[in-house]
């Protein structure tokens, strides 16, 4: 059994990554209201097998309009500590929000550039675990990726190099991975079952 759980929202997002795979998605434009008697039972079925994590994402940003959706995080919220389960939050959006991440296990921060986001980095370290994920593009370089390396080294937070989909990185994934063999470094492919925006629940989140 697929051991990672994933809750795919879609209230859309305050970023414009060129890359983004959510913009060609067919649930681009789906968003019924959750259904929590089924999203319950998704949680529920995994939380007997064992599993104790689910993370939350996008479709867009997770915490896109938070205080919008407030409620469903709380709602959220409710159902994991029943079950017991931990939350990660997979965002790009710099929240300054000191309660909402005490409910959090760990975050996971996309970033393009080091010093654009190193601030936020250094704030939400004192309140949430941290993992920076960065995606490997042409843009990308071995001297920004050392600096990702060398402050998460010094902080204790984990680091990951993504492989880009859908777009040609120039050949710097593989320079990435050629260079900095210590890396965590992940395939473009399906590692979750997702629970997606229409309440369905699939293997593939390109499909």
């Amino acid at each position: 059994m697929n051991k990672n759980i994933s809750i795919i929202t879609n209230w859309g997002c305050h970023a414009n990554c060129w890359y983004c795979v959510w913009k060609t998605h067919p649930l681009k434009n789906i968003c019924p209201p959750t259904d929590w008697r089924e999203l319950n039972n998704f949680l529920c079925q995994y939380a007997v097998d064992g599993i104790d994590k689910v993370s939350i994402s996008g479709g867009g940003d997770c915490l896109y309009k938070y205080e919008d959706h407030k409620e469903w995080w709380d709602k959220l919220f409710n159902i994991c500590n029943k079950f017991e389960m931990r939350v990660d939050v997979h965002s790009r959006y710099k929240f300054y929000n000191s309660d909402f991440w005490k409910n959090i296990n760990r975050v996971v921060v996309s970033s393009d550039n080091f010093y654009d986001d190193l601030q936020y980095f250094a704030w939400i370290i004192k309140y949430v675990k941290l993992r920076i994920v960065h995606v490997a593009t042409d843009k990308s370089t071995l001297q920004q990726i050392k600096l990702y390396k060398e402050w998460c080294n010094k902080n204790n937070c984990q680091f990951t190099v993504k492989e880009l989909v859908g777009f040609d990185d120039g050949g710097m994934y593989i320079k990435i991975k050629e260079n900095f063999p210590d890396i965590f470094m992940l395939d473009s492919g399906d590692y979750n079952i997702y629970y997606m925006p229409d309440n369905s629940i699939r293997t593939k989140f390109l499909y």
